[in-house]
């Protein structure tokens, strides 16, 4: 076996395709552009998800595929273009990453249910509390 410079051959091998981390750090600040797709090779889905951001009409559906990616990459489900798996994955790294997105769920269904029974008990207090005039 021969070495190089930067070790075996054998381990530079092993380093070939694309890193796991790069692309769970790629969906988790840019995802709804598509950036995970585009590093991965998948360019043709990554326009499609960078051009439904950009336009912001469908900037929502993109957000949600992103976190459904998202969910593939942690779980080690997310392959290459070129059926390729991403090397160094870190897999309590993937739960950690699942876990933020369920607690950030629960966050905003809480927040929204606190809102609508905070603004719904004003509005209908509001409209009792209000004298009315008789001539």
């Amino acid at each position: 076996m021969s070495t190089s410079e930067y070790g075996s051959d054998l381990m530079l091998n092993k380093l070939e395709g694309k890193n796991w981390v790069a692309t769970m750090m790629l969906c988790w600040t840019l995802g709804y552009f598509g950036a995970h797709r585009f590093y991965t090779g998948k360019t043709t889905t990554a326009w499609v998800m960078a051009a439904m951001t950009i336009t912001c009409c469908l900037a929502p559906v993109s957000a949600i595929w992103a976190l459904v990616d998202g969910f593939m990459i942690a779980l080690g489900n997310w392959k290459h273009e070129d059926g390729s798996e991403l090397y160094e994955r870190i897999p309590w790294l993937g739960y950690v990453y699942i876990a933020m997105v369920v607690l950030a769920i629960l966050y905003v269904i809480f927040q929204l249910v606190l809102t609508g029974v905070i603004l719904g008990g004003a509005l209908s207090g509001a409209g009792s509390s209000v004298p009315t005039v008789t001539p």
